[in-house]
């Protein structure tokens, strides 16, 4: 009934909001470029009056001079970004670009493409084009073009974990400080790089101090953004109430804004602290709004996290049907994210070598003039004169193998890390459910059996809060060595995602994949951990499926699994536990009956 008379306003409103900027297109008036000025400063902190300005505008087109029209064209690609629509964006403001008389028309438009195309996972265009806005920065002296490519190239860097890159365009931004709006823009993008690289783990006063400078400018955009970072920071913290405080008390503001990616992120956050605080109904709300929010963009980390909950609610409600498909869905995004992610880090790898090859080639350029230099200079040393050509040619082609060998080195690097956990350095989720599938396949072809063990190590999250991150690091690599000193050459190992690892032993069936889990888990618990300064000892949950029982489907096997390691983890932890249908669907039946006798 509360959903009902929620979209019942959301459609007076819309509808009000509809009528009332029709009538502002008639009502208006003034100078076209006044009002064009109006608008582009209004197009953040009041993005409501901003649009009505727009659709004023439009109706006023004939009266605009041709300079006030590409402005006018550039003010609609923006538009265009903003809610979403980024390939009518990238048409609109390509248009501006060759034809804008304005050079810092030209400029601004450059800067908002950029962010366009970075949005629209075009991330090579974006990085080529970042550069070429880059080079031509020092010439440009309009402040709000500069703030602008400023706040980009800082977004941009933050994307691809170049946090250095990012603080220092972002202390840029806050040094120019144009109309008060440095100390928010730029403080935000530095919160962000700052949050994402490790370097503040707590609510800290400059987080505070960034959403006044923003609230202070109208900037609710970023000043929400601001607050989604100390969420986080209170939710690995375990603070769920501050979050819930933190984003419920602001939640209207941040609708008011429509920017659909803030929404996502607002309810996939509160989504997490409602599960936490004992409210999965609201959690589970909240989680499919976070998705919803999403739209087209669902690889999204927002998404990722809304489709893991929406999994985990499932299956501790005993909904097996329904956490399998949201398992599957998680499974699909999580994977759709992290490529996301290799895509971002590889297309600035291939800008930044472009750059280089191109100075490269300028060098090259540069040294062939010499020689023509040297050449004519020395027209009666012939034979010397050759000679110094040769030894030039010599150095050139030997830059240029160098060159070459080096980019290929590079090319080769980071497709191993597209593959690898950087941390552990075994298998990242991706490349292990493609060599699994592939095993599963081969095995499928020799009717051979297999097992998929999946290991989770116990009371990991308190080991980060009492012994810290590095000592959690420390467990995590000698749980790898210990795995792959009992692991095959066949066998396919790779991490999952935080403390989980999964494992394919081909050719084995389940008594075999038993005794190996077996092993492994006193190998584990056997781990010396004084010489990291724990005086606790580490200890793992193992779930197994064999495909004898489960079938050779690996998503089947990974679900199958994973509901034995919840079974394992439920009846005490620091076991394995086979998956068995009959026993899975007994011990489901006590849990259910336990949390009807305890909770209902």
């Amino acid at each position: 009934m509360i959903d009902a008379l929620n979209t019942l306003r959301a459609i007076v409103l819309s509808c009000a909001w509809l009528l009332s900027s029709q009538a502002h297109a008639v009502i208006i008036e003034g100078d076209p470029a006044a009002l064009l000025s109006r608008a582009d400063a209004l197009k953040t902190s009041d993005h409501a009056q901003f649009v009505v300005l727009l659709e004023s505008l439009a109706a006023r087109s004939e009266e605009l001079l041709p300079a006030d029209q590409q402005y006018f064209q550039y003010l609609q690609g923006w538009q265009r970004v903003y809610s979403g629509d980024y390939d009518v964006a990238v048409s609109m403001l390509s248009k501006v670009i060759e034809q804008a008389i304005d050079p810092t028309l030209k400029f601004r438009a450059g800067g908002t493409l950029t962010n366009a195309l970075a949005l629209a996972t075009r991330y090579e265009e974006a990085f080529s084009r970042l550069s070429q806005q880059l080079e031509v920065l020092p010439r440009i002296e309009a402040p709000d073009a500069r703030e602008q490519l400023l706040g980009v190239a800082a977004f941009l860097y933050t994307q691809v974990g170049q946090y250095d890159l990012a603080l220092s365009y972002a202390q840029q931004l806050i040094d120019e400080n144009w109309s008060n709006r440095g100390a928010c823009k730029g403080g935000e993008v530095k919160l962000e790089a700052l949050y994402k690289s490790r370097r503040l783990l707590a609510p800290a006063p400059d987080y505070q101090a960034g959403i006044d400078a923003c609230t202070q400018i109208g900037e609710m955009v970023r000043a929400n953004l601001i607050r989604t970072y100390v969420a986080r920071m209170y939710l690995e913290q375990g603070k769920f109430s501050e979050v819930l405080a933190l984003l419920n008390d602001n939640h209207a503001e941040v609708e008011r804004t429509g920017y659909r990616r803030l929404l996502s992120e607002y309810d996939a956050l509160r989504a997490q602290a409602y599960r936490q605080a004992g409210e999965p109904a609201r959690a589970r709300q909240l989680a499919l709004r976070a998705i919803k929010h999403a739209g087209n963009n669902e690889f999204t980390e927002a998404t990722v996290l809304a489709y893991r909950l929406l999994y985990r609610l499932a299956r501790e409600q005993g909904n097996f049907e329904a956490a399998l498909s949201f398992h599957e869905k998680y499974a699909s995004v999580d994977k759709g994210y992290l490529d996301d992610v290799s895509a971002r880090q590889l297309a600035y790898q291939r800008a930044r070598n472009e750059t280089i090859a191109a100075r490269l080639q300028v060098d090259a350029l540069n040294r062939q003039n010499q020689v023509l230099q040297l050449q004519r200079a020395l027209g009666d040393k012939a034979v010397e004169n050759s000679r110094l050509y040769i030894v030039l040619l010599f150095t050139v082609l030997i830059f240029i193998g160098l060159w070459a060998y080096r980019t290929k080195r590079s090319q080769l690097h980071f497709k191993r890390l597209s593959r690898h956990d950087a941390m552990t350095g075994i298998a990242n989720r991706p490349y292990f459910i493609d060599g699994a599938m592939r095993a599963l396949a081969d095995g499928r072809k020799n009717a051979r059996a297999a097992c998929v063990v999946l290991c989770d190590l116990d009371h990991f999250k308190s080991i980060n809060d009492r012994y810290g991150h590095a000592t959690g690091d420390f467990v995590l690599k000698q749980v790898v060595a210990v795995c792959q000193r009992l692991l095959h050459e066949q066998d396919i190992f790779g991490r999952l995602g935080g403390e989980e690892f999964g494992i394919l032993l081909p050719a084995c069936n389940a008594e075999q994949g038993r005794l190996w889990s077996e092993q492994l888990r006193l190998a584990i618990a056997a781990i010396p951990t004084r010489e990291a300064g724990m005086t606790t000892n580490v200890s793992a949950s193992l779930g197994l499926a064999a495909t004898a029982a489960c079938g050779d489907e690996l998503r089947d096997l990974l679900t199958r699994a994973d509901t034995a390691l919840y079974q394992a983890k439920r009846s005490g932890r620091n076991r394995t536990v086979v998956f068995d249908a009959a026993q899975v669907a007994s011990f489901a039946e006590e849990t259910s009956q336990h949390w009807v006798r305890g909770f209902g």
